[in-house]
């Protein structure tokens, strides 16, 4: 019996290993160097929190960190939103335009560091997503720094999901001593995949 190529969850479409597509970008040598080299299931805990609490139509998001780009597809196709994924490693990006492709919808992918999103840069947005961004501690100041750049641009909203990781909580920690609208959301599912963690949602 032949093993299934994708799988479906929140309406978005995941490639399998062996579906022919990733298969023929492992072979042309996109190898994943930031552990972007599958999907993460923090991603899982905005969409769901993100079905209770829809967000507006043709939002303009920046999924930072976005490894294949799921969470942002999601928005594409639920919300018609404006989607730029951007991720350090430029072997990710085009399992991101697989996906997208895919999925019917079009996301922007660029190779962007966290340190290179510039408040001028960070104009363009409404809405900051990521999940499993902060799992080294040199990221809980990288992405505290991060957010300060994304309120002086006039940003709405960053949300941040995670396994609750011990800079993922540093991060969250300094954020609710900074900014007066923060909420940490525990989320536990047990479909569409077992994931559970937190979301921290920074009102800005």
């Amino acid at each position: 019996m032949a093993l299934p190529t994708h799988r479906t969850a929140y309406g978005v479409k995941i490639l399998n290993a062996n579906h022919k597509e990733i298969r023929r970008l492992k072979r042309e040598g996109h190898v994943a160097e930031l552990h972007g080299n599958k999907f993460w299931n923090s991603s899982f805990l905005i969409m769901n929190y993100l079905k209770k609490n829809p967000l507006k139509k043709k939002v303009r998001i920046l999924e930072i960190g976005c490894g294949w780009g799921l969470l942002g597809i999601y928005c594409a196709k639920e919300f018609d939103a404006r989607v730029t994924g951007i991720d350090a490693d430029e072997n990710v990006l085009p399992y991101l335009q697989a996906h997208a492709q895919i999925n019917k919808v079009e996301i922007v992918g660029e190779k962007v560091s966290f340190q290179q999103l510039t408040v001028e840069r960070l104009k363009n947005y409404d809405i900051i997503l990521g999940a499993d961004i902060c799992f080294w501690d040199e990221m809980t100041g990288m992405l505290f720094n991060l957010i300060n750049r994304a309120k002086k641009a006039g940003v709405e909203t960053v949300m941040i999901s995670d396994p609750c990781r011990s800079p993922f909580t540093a991060l969250a920690e300094r954020c609710k001593k900074k900014y007066d609208k923060v909420e940490v959301v525990a989320k536990h599912l047990s479909r569409p995949v077992k994931a559970s963690g937190e979301i921290l949602i920074i009102d800005l």
